[in-house]
């Protein structure tokens, strides 16, 4: 049995994989501790892990003045003051949270945003640090790493962009790094780039196969990661609603609307555009109000809810408007219908972009969406033609069972060889 630490710091998407990965190998016999933002430590523990706060309330932050309005105006000083001020918070938060959580750990897994912080950690306690990446991070030549500004360059471009992009973090993010390394007793800098670390790719591959044929073994793909129907049910991953079923089932599948944890600029705007859309088209609505203030009242033709199990409802809906995050598209891929993204950054506008080149739908910027703009797209994602791919598509995906088990059988291999290794010296 080994002791796994999984430090993930983000919104609920960025921790459910973690959730989903540490449910299979506490049932494979192993010691699991999860640390979570405070703000996720009871979804953790609902799912029946170990939880403990690590980082930052991402729910507080998504909510801030600095996220709503100083990174999305002004001039390029104020946006680069507000992006080095989230770049620099709960950063010695985080520090003192793995100093305590750390100890005794045979494998640290973590995500993108932490692996600044994991990775020397691991190092000082001589464990195995293992990424979980649910987007391609890494440079490559066919993926720009500025997807929503810069898509279609030519391999070369591609890689002198990830150059350019890896340097400045590197440039950036150095001295604190540094800093630790220093605090933890390990020889040496930061380098510019991770090595000979196991970076598990929690996402398909039929979606992106050239960059399964040019990354190495190191960057093995698995599927998307989804929770298990045990585990929904724990968390109570649906409204509570006894009627949403039946008000689904009395009408035509509904259009489904959520953008999880994205802060919405202007939710009246936004819900006014969704309930203008749907009765132009002659659609219902079922909107989830996420993280964001969408408050519309219910109609014959508009349902809100909570949260919901999306593995339950999707597969219900006609089509899926949401932000884009790798969780919330691939649970509408394996449902089988088409998604407008509606993408707020990050990730966002590569899952966007890959609905699109797959057919399955379409992808907007979420600022500045209108009625117009709604009624354009949704008069393509809801053609047969790209619902007859959706479910095409939904057929060829890894299911959620055979992607957790290879995750977690690659995590049971890296760490049995690193503590193999760490036997012999």
């Amino acid at each position: 049995m080994s002791r796994f630490l999984l430090a993930f710091n983000g919104t609920r998407g960025d921790i459910q994989p973690a959730v989903v990965i540490g449910a299979e190998l506490a049932r494979r016999g192993h010691d699991v501790v999860v640390g979570a933002p405070p703000n996720l430590c009871e979804f953790v523990a609902a799912a029946g892990l170990s939880a403990e706060p690590f980082g930052y309330d991402t729910h507080a932050l998504m909510n801030s003045e600095v996220v709503r309005t100083r990174m999305r105006s002004g001039g390029p000083r104020q946006r680069w003051r507000a992006f080095t001020e989230i770049r620099d918070l709960g950063w010695s938060q985080a520090v003192s949270d793995m100093a305590a959580l750390g100890t005794g750990a045979d494998a640290i897994l973590t995500g993108f945003v932490t692996e600044q912080i994991a990775a020397p950690f691991a190092e000082s306690v001589d464990a195995v640090c293992i990424s979980v990446h649910h987007a391609p991070i890494r440079p490559n030549s066919t993926v720009s790493p500025v997807p929503a500004a810069m898509s279609g360059l030519p391999p070369v471009l591609n890689r002198a962009c990830w150059w350019l992009t890896d340097t400045a973090m590197w440039v950036l993010t150095r001295d604190r790094q540094n800093a630790l390394r220093r605090a933890l007793g390990i020889e040496g800098a930061v380098e510019r780039s991770p090595r000979d670390r196991l970076e598990i790719q929690a996402y398909d591959p039929s979606l992106c196969p050239e960059l399964v044929s040019e990354w190495s073994a190191d960057r093995p793909f698995v599927g998307f990661l989804g929770l298990a129907g045990e585990q929904r049910r724990r968390i109570g991953a649906d409204t509570g609603d006894a009627a949403l079923l039946d008000w689904i089932r009395i009408g035509t599948a509904p259009v489904y609307f959520g953008f999880g944890s994205m802060p919405v600029p202007d939710p009246t705007a936004v819900v006014s555009a969704i309930v203008t859309a749907c009765e132009r088209l002659g659609v219902r609505a079922l909107i989830s109000t996420g993280w964001a203030d969408l408050a519309p009242s219910d109609t014959e033709n508009v349902r809100v809810v909570g949260a919901l199990d999306h593995e339950q409802i999707l597969p219900l809906c006609r089509a899926a408007v949401h932000h884009g995050g790798a969780g919330t598209t691939a649970a509408a891929l394996r449902a089988g219908i088409p998604s407008l993204v509606c993408w707020v950054g990050s990730d966002q506008p590569y899952w966007g972009a890959q609905c699109v080149r797959h057919g399955v739908g379409a992808s907007v910027r979420l600022k500045g969406l209108t009625a117009d703009v709604l009624v354009a797209e949704l008069n393509t994602v809801l053609t047969p033609e790209c619902a007859r791919r959706a479910e095409q598509v939904a057929g060829e995906l890894i299911t959620p069972e055979q992607a957790v088990a290879r995750c977690a059988d690659l995590v049971e291999e890296r760490t049995e060889a690193h503590l193999r290794s760490r036997e012999r010296h």
